[in-house]
This record gives structure tokens, C-alpha cells and sequence, in this order.
């Protein structure tokens, strides 16, 4: 969120300001203490104080401590598999940008691709590294500033599109370039079209588990990971199958089933869906569990063992936020199957059809259900669509509202009639009574529904309360009044629970309940000192309080622990602007902009501070450096910064 800083104060930001961070990218939003105590030395996490899982399922390979092999161990005896599914999109999720098998459209030579809010976007290879670029130019054509960064990897198979990442030291961000496959084009990455992040987008650890093969997170960070980064770049064959060691070591038969990896084909519906749930259900919010950490999950368990998914109850096929998993559970076909229909009875997840054999391949699938019912309409009108009798072409047609820019999903919710429209929502209705439910004060609506909640039992769902207050914590003010309760209970059973002391802070924070915010997140830090998100949230109840001193220590530990984040510097610069710390608001305001030039705020902070320091031609060459973005208020700089205006 931008920042707004008022030059017309000397004395520096009004105390009401809230200093806003750019920290939407946080699951939890936390804070630190009444009593702020930054310290440096790092603590263990929590330990589990459950086993991992129980002894109840028929497959060895989803007990802990059985160890992951790689896909080269699978392809030494199923090379043919091997082979096709690295053609698939899930076999070139990731790669290294040198190997990835597509990469974008003709990047034009450094030239110009595309021009986004006055800034041009470009690419250039040099020395066999590839680079993107921001830069802004002013109306004459000159360059006022330029920023860019080497990136390494490809995330996306190319079927939809590519988006680009940046390793900095094992820290990892997005490139705000990205190709769309389907308009054959260049623009900006997904969600910077509302927010741009320029190069200061963190990539997590869950947009990586539905990308990357397997990453360690190391502990507290945001996005930074345990060298190597990637263990395997795209999607391997053991998330599908859980880890090979007992398979490759030695295979067993029990009643003529391996025991020693899982076939998903052979589970039971809700394990069989649990495996494509993983990444394909994207739910409103999800919410790891307590002991549990977000890569728990082994295929042959419940999916909601690891993770609560909540979910709107209603929606339409143009919500941005639903995904093939809740489209699906929402069709006749799967409900009318009692949940035998799943994702694998039509999708191979080895080998993709080529685009000749696609509709072919789809309507077999159909008319295994549908042979002696088939469609209604006569031959001839059905071959108006083509002589391949297209299924899918009329029941799960591509919706051109995608959360995607420039791309299109396809309607999952396989619709009788293609022109019916109108809500939909979840196959299943939770048990009378249910706390996973939960209405919305202004609207009177439900805001969250518990996905999985007919799978539970009554113990279950309400040990998903705890999961359901960090959600609506999340949200925003309006929910986070119903979070409370829901937190305060999980938290008398377990004080330990560092993530829902930080979603409680989030929440007081919300309600601007500072003083109640600080001393929640104070027990969070307690126990996980060096965790990132609850330092930046700290700092930012800190500042809101007016304790300045505090915000400013916490702002330079989370700097010390990730030096790549511009927001920080940006955020840090304004507090010591505001204690008058001259020297530090400028170093902190020239490290900021080294990290993203573009921002017009900590620039026009920048320029005060060197009138404070006396350093009238670095105040004048960064005001012209200003004028060059052409602000939408130049008229009032040029007005209040007059003699600056003027070049010598």
C-alpha cells in the first residue's frame, strides 16, 4: 500500500498517521510486544507435541521419517512414465532458466516490451544471464531510472503462462514481467496490475509447494530457503505417490498392493481428491494446522489432516477465487457420483493428450458415464462445432473472467445448459450449528465455510475453530472482531501457539486495540524471536502507537534478517525521519531506492532529508530525479520546493 508522506511538516509524520507497510504478502500479519525486547538470537520452532501420524494407513510410505529419493530412482524402472510426464505442465512447473523448455515470446533485444503506468518493462541477456528491467523515462525521453535484476528461474509450464524468479543470497522474488501463452504476450505478472511490487514481491513457501518439487523454509523467513534451493525443480513424481526409499529399497505386496508407495488410483474418494487438492484447491483462506507444518502432507492421508481450507459458501462461475476443486464438487456429475467422479477419471496425470487427440480423448471420458444417455441435440447441430463432437466445448467452457491476466479457465462446474449461470457453492452443508460457519456483522452473510467439514466429526470441526479465527483475522477489520473469541479459546488450551498469538495481534491491530496487539505478539516473538512476519507487524502496532524508538529497532532486526525487502528500508527511513535522525532516514532512504527506484514517496522523504542535512545540491539533484516520474502533484512540489525546481 502506498505510503503517503506530507512535506508541508518539518517536525515530521502527524503521530495519527499510520505508518502502512508493504506486507500484503503475509499469511499473518504480527507484532511485537508492550514491552518491545528486539533480539537477534534465533530459537528453535516449537516442538510437536503430537506424533505426525498415526499407524492407520495400509501405506508405509506416509509414517515420518521415510526419506524422499528424486525422480531419477523412479525412472530407472518406469522410464516410458518418466518420459511422457515431463511433456506434461505439472512435469515443467519450475525450472532453471537455462534449461527450461519455454521461456516467453521474442524478447525484442533489451528493447521495450510493454509499457505499464509509465514505467517500460525490457529484458537483456548478456554474458549468457538474463536480466529485466523497470525503467522510467521522463517526457523528453531521457532516463530518469532504472532498475533490474538477474533471473534465474521459469515458473509455468508455458500452458497458461510464465512468471520469473529472482534468488538473491536464498532469498526468492517475482519479476514483475511475465509471458501469457493464450494473448502471446508480454505485461505484468498476476495481481500487479492493482498493486505493482516492481522486484519486491517475496515468493513463499506456498506458492512454491504448487510449483516447485520440494523446498526447506528456513525457519521465521518469509521467503528465504535452506540451500539447495529447490530439491528437484518441477513437481516429482513422489508428490503424487509420497516418498520412494521402502518402494526403491524394497517392495512389498500385501494382498496384491505395494504397500510401499501409494497409487492413487487405488484410494478411497477423499484420499484419491486429497492428493489433487493440494495444489488445486485454492479455498478463500488455508490455514496449516496446530503441529503441523505446510509440507506434512503425504499422498494416502487426509488432506485436512495438514490444512483447514475455508471457502466462500456461495459463489459464482466468475469468482476469481474459486478454483477446478470447489467448481467440480459443485457439478451434477459429482455429486450424482457420490463422489467417485474425481480429477483423475479425465485427467491422465502422466501425459497430456496432444491437441489432436484432446477432444477426442475427453469425450471417451465422457461417455463412460454417458454412453446410453448421450446428448440430446441432433448429430448435425452438434457437428456445427466441429466433426470431432467437441463435449467439453459446451459443458466446461473456457470463462474469460480468470484471476489470471490475459489467460482463461475452464468451468469445472460441467454445467448441463452452457448458458446457465448464476450462484453456485459447496456440495456439502455443515452440521447445524457448527462454529465453521461463521456471519458476516455487516451483511449478515456467511463470510467462511469449512471445506472439508462433512469429512469431520463434531471433535474435528470444532479443533478447526482455532484455524477458522487465524482466517478471519486475516480478512480485514470486519471479521477480525469474530476472530477474537476463536483465538482467545484455542489459545487457553494451548499457550504455545505462536501462530494464533500473531493472528490475534493482527486482529487488535485491525481493531486498533494497539496496547492489547503489542502484548499478543510480544508471546509470539517470546518463543520465535526471529520470525519475520511478527516483527513487521510489530513495528508497524509499534509505529501506530507512537513508539518510535521501538518500531525503528524492530525495522533494523527484520533488515538484519532480510536485506532485500525495500518496504523495510522505506518504513525505516520515515520512522527516523520522524525522530529527526537525519543521517539514518537518508541512508535507509538511499538503500531503499537502490532496491526500488520508483518509489515516489521515500524520494520526496529523501528530499527533505537533505534540506534537514544542509546538502542542497543532492536535496536539488533528487527533487529533478522526482520532477522526471512527472508526480501527479508536481504543480504543488514544484510550488512548495521552489527554489529546487529550478536546475542550476
Amino acid at each position: 500500500m502506498a505510503r503517503t508522506i506530507p512535506f508541508e511538516s518539518q517536525a515530521g509524520m502527524p503521530r495519527g498517521r499510520a505508518i502502512q507497510l508493504l506486507v500484503a504478502v503475509l499469511a499473518v500479519v504480527g507484532s511485537a510486544a508492550a514491552v518491545i525486547t528486539w533480539r537477534t538470537s534465533s530459537s528453535p520452532p516449537p516442538r510437536r507435541s503430537v506424533p505426525l501420524w498415526d499407524e492407520g494407513s495400509p501405506y508405509a510410505n506416509t509414517r515420518a521419517g521415510v526419506r524422499y529419493v528424486g525422480d531419477a530412482a523412479c525412472a530407472r524402472c518406469h522410464a516410458e512414465i518418466a518420459a511422457t510426464y515431463r511433456q506434461h505442465p505439472m512435469g515443467r512447473s519450475l525450472a532453471p532458466i537455462d534449461a527450461a523448455t519455454a521461456t516467453g515470446g521474442d524478447e525484442a533485444g533489451g528493447r521495450p516490451l510493454f509499457e505499464a503506468n509509465g514505467l517500460e518493462y525490457s529484458i537483456e541477456r548478456r554474458e549468457g544471464r538474463v536480466f529485466h528491467q523497470e525503467t522510467r523515462r521522463d517526457s523528453a525521453g531521457r532516463l530518469v531510472a532504472r532498475n533490474e535484476a538477474e533471473v534465474q528461474f521459469v515458473l509455468g509450464s508455458g500452458s497458461q503462462g510464465i512468471s520469473y524468479l529472482i534468488e538473491r543470497d536464498g532469498f526468492l522474488f517475482q519479476s514483475p514481467i511475465s509471458w501469457y501463452v493464450q494473448k502471446r504476450r508480454w505485461d505484468l505478472s498476476p495481481g500487479y496490475q492493482r498493486q505493482n511490487a516492481h522486484f519486491d514481491r517475496p515468493v513463499g513457501p506456498l506458492c512454491l509447494y504448487c510449483h516447485a518439487n520440494r523446498v526447506e523454509l528456513v525457519e521465521g523467513t518469509l521467503n528465504r530457503y535452506q540451500p539447495p534451493i529447490f530439491r528437484g525443480h518441477a513437481i516429482g513424481c513422489e508428490r503424487c505417490h509420497g516418498p520412494g526409499e521402502l518402494h526403491v529399497n524394497r517392495p512389498t505386496l500385501v494382498d496384491g498392493r505395494d504397500t510401499t508407495i501409494v497409487n492413487p488410483a487405488g484410494l478411497e474418494p477423499a484420499l484419491r481428491d486429497a492428493v489433487c487438492e493440494q495444489c488445486h484447491l485454492l479455498g478463500r483462506q488455508r490455514v496449516v494446522k496446530l503441529d503441523r507444518r505446510d509440507d506434512d502432507f503425504r499422498p494416502g492421508l487426509p488432506f485436512d489432516r495438514v490444512w483447514s481450507v475455508f471457502e466462500r459458501p456461495e459463489w459464482t462461475a466468475a469468482d476469481h477465487f474459486v478454483g477446478q476443486v470447489e467448481q467440480m464438487r459443485a457439478s451434477r456429475c459429482y455429486q450424482g457420483s457420490a463422489g467417485r467422479l474425481g480429477c483423475i477419471s479425465c485427467h491422465d496425470p502422466h501425459q497430456r493428450p496432444a491437441p489432436e487427440e484432446r477432444v477426442s480423448a475427453y469425450r471417451d471420458r465422457c461417455l463412460e458415464c454417458h454412453a446410453d444417455r448421450g446428448c440430446r441435440l441432433p448429430v448435425a447441430v452438434r457437428r456445427q462445432r466441429g466433426r470431432a463432437e467437441d463435449c467439453t466445448g459446451c459443458h466446461m467452457p473456457r470463462l474469460e473472467t480468470s484471476d489470471i491476466a490475459h489467460s482463461a479457465a475452464t468451468d469445472h462446474r460441467i454445467p448441463r445448459r452452457p448458458d446457465a449461470g448464476g450462484p453456485t457453492g459447496l456440495s456439502a452443508s455443515p452440521s447445524p450449528g457448527s462454529s465453521t460457519k461463521t456471519e458476516d456483522p455487516r451483511r449478515g452473510e456467511p463470510p467462511l465455510v469449512l471445506f472439508h467439514r462433512e469429512r469431520m466429526d463434531e471433535p474435528q470441526r470444532a479443533g478447526a475453530e482455532r484455524d477458522l479465527g487465524i482466517a478471519l483475522s486475516n480478512l480485514g477489520p470486519e471479521t477480525a472482531a469474530i476472530a477474537l473469541p476463536l483465538l482467545d479459546s484455542a489459545l487457553a488450551s494451548r499457550p504455545d501457539d505462536v501462530a494464533a498469538w500473531e493472528a490475534k495481534g493482527s486482529a487488535l491491530g485491525r481493531l486498533n486495540r494497539l496496547a492489547e496487539g503489542l502484548a499478543a505478539y510480544q508471546r509470539a516473538l517470546s518463543r520465535q524471536p526471529d520470525r519475520e512476519s511478527a516483527i513487521v507487524g510489530a513495528a508497524n502496532l509499534a509505529a501506530r502507537s507512537g513508539r518510535r524508538e521501538e518500531a525503528i529497532a524492530g525495522y533494523r532486526h527484520v533488515i538484519a534478517l532480510n536485506p532485500w525487502r525495500a518496504a523495510y528500508r522505506t518504513d525505516l527511513a520515515a520512522l527516523c525521519f520522524d525522530q529527526r535522525d537525519w543521517p539514518a532516514a537518508a541512508a535507509a532512504g538511499r538503500a531503499a531506492l537502490r532496491l526500488d527506484p520508483t518509489d515516489l514517496e521515500t524520494r520526496k522523504l529523501l528530499v527533505r532529508t537533505e534540506l534537514r542535512l544542509g546538502d542542497l545540491e543532492a536535496a536539488r539533484a533528487e527533487f529533478q530525479t522526482l520532477l522526471g516520474f512527472d508526480p501527479p502533484d508536481r504543480a504543488e512540489l514544484i510550488r512548495r520546493f521552489a527554489p529546487l525546481a529550478r536546475p542550476r
